[in-house]
């Protein structure tokens, strides 16, 4: 509790004071001096009303709001895309998934993305490797932040920032980084298993 408390208070605090520099005069006013940009200011108010230009520049966030809502629970089925959504492909896929499976769908793959970060926690944990536990802290951060942060975009939970979602949007060095974090997971549940072998003296068959 030493730790927790006072590190949530201290979130709390910054996440107040962050909400206030932009959603008030005196505080983009502030942040204008220091470097902000006038679109940064935009994306926070489409992430506020999702709805405020539909035809500008909340035309993207409300579209993809409008295509997983009309999924309903079970979606209107694989293919199936009647709600035209910008860059769906890439970092508004979320919605072509609520839009065809609905919200069957989108908890399914959830699920999923939750299944493999709890294993790859599982391979870091029995490893028992100071630096294999880094390598998976790294690479669940990296999963999970993608995650969070493209479905949460999506939903109008998260501001756009033009996340991918992993193994699943259109995009090159996305796959390959997250193949490599996989990869290395691999690489550690196969030394685990080979270091289990060891402690209970059994020798690995040899393959001609």
């Amino acid at each position: 509790w030493r730790i927790i408390v006072p590190g949530f208070i201290i979130g709390l605090a910054l996440g107040l004071f962050t909400l206030y520099l932009v959603t008030t005069d005196s505080g983009r006013k502030l942040l204008m001096f220091v470097g902000f940009k006038e679109y940064q200011f935009n994306r926070i108010d489409i992430w506020l009303n999702p709805f405020l230009d539909v035809n500008g520049a909340s035309y993207q966030i409300s579209r993809a709001l409008v295509a997983i809502g009309t999924g309903g629970l079970a979606g209107k089925g694989f293919g199936v895309s009647d709600i035209y959504v910008p860059v769906r492909e890439s970092d508004m896929i979320f919605s072509v998934i609520g839009e065809n499976f609905g919200f069957i769908g989108g908890a399914f793959l959830i699920g999923c993305y939750f299944i493999l970060i709890y294993q790859i926690f599982k391979v870091c944990l029995e490893c028992n490797n100071i630096f294999f536990v880094y390598i998976g802290s790294g690479v669940v951060a990296m999963i999970f932040f993608h995650i969070f942060e493209n479905i949460g975009a999506n939903i109008g939970v998260l501001p756009l920032t033009g996340i991918p979602l992993p193994f699943i949007s259109q995009g090159g060095s996305s796959i390959i980084s997250n193949f490599i974090g996989i990869g290395l997971t691999l690489s550690m549940s196969r030394f685990r298993d080979k270091n289990n072998l060891v402690q209970h003296g059994r020798r690995r068959p040899i393959i001609n």
